[in-house]
């Protein structure tokens, strides 16, 4: 039997995974966390095999959160749904230790694949993230977008979502002059001048 913990801050996603999960003969939930201070907490009192987990939770999140559930946790097998697309992000994060990366929109049902795939042992690689892992792209043929480091991915889709620089840097848990920091290595990185060309570059690549 698969032991699931599902860690999604929208009761409708973690409802509707609940009951798919139910469903399966070879799977359970032992849990459900709602922000990453609770998948934490959970994760301490509720042994299981494969966490799906969302990467937009409060508190602690995304990459951060990947990191922690690594270091305390190293045989647990993570499997992230996210509204973020499946591309560079998702390669950093399989780098960072998760097993499997899915975009939301492929569907709830999809999970149950990737569920039993990240729980026998191996990763889950959509087509689309093969092509990514396995493609032969050099740095200069990758769009610009692509290019940027984790933190500036991170930096980069906050900004994105409207938030300030004080916001950003709040959220993130680093100085206001660090964030503007990270802000101008994207700039230069995606050819522009200022933090509103990034919200136009985000809008005609379709990331907005």
């Amino acid at each position: 039997m698969i032991r699931v913990l599902i860690a999604d801050d929208h009761p409708i996603v973690r409802h509707g995974l609940r009951r798919l999960v139910q469903l399966q003969d070879d799977m359970m939930v032992v849990g459900e966390a709602k922000d990453g201070a609770e998948v934490v907490q959970l994760l301490g009192v509720c042994p299981c095999d494969v966490i799906v987990l969302d990467l937009s939770l409060p508190h602690i999140r995304g990459l951060e959160l990947v990191y922690l559930v690594r270091e305390r946790w190293p045989d647990l097998r993570i499997l992230v749904f996210s509204v973020q697309p499946e591309d560079r992000l998702s390669l950093h994060l399989l780098e960072a230790g998760v097993a499997g990366y899915l975009s939301k929109d492929r569907g709830v049902e999809a999970v149950l694949d990737g569920v039993r795939v990240v729980a026998g042992g191996e990763r889950f690689l959509s087509d689309t993230m093969k092509e990514l892992a396995f493609g032969h792209r050099s740095t200069e043929q990758r769009a610009p977008h692509e290019r940027l480091s984790v933190r500036e991915r991170q930096v980069f889709d906050l900004l994105v979502r409207g938030m300030s620089v004080s916001a950003i840097a709040s959220e993130i848990e680093v100085s206001p002059s660090t964030t503007s920091n990270h802000l101008a290595s994207i700039r230069t990185k995606l050819g522009v001048t200022h933090n509103g060309e990034v919200l136009v570059y985000a809008a005609r690549v379709g990331l907005l």
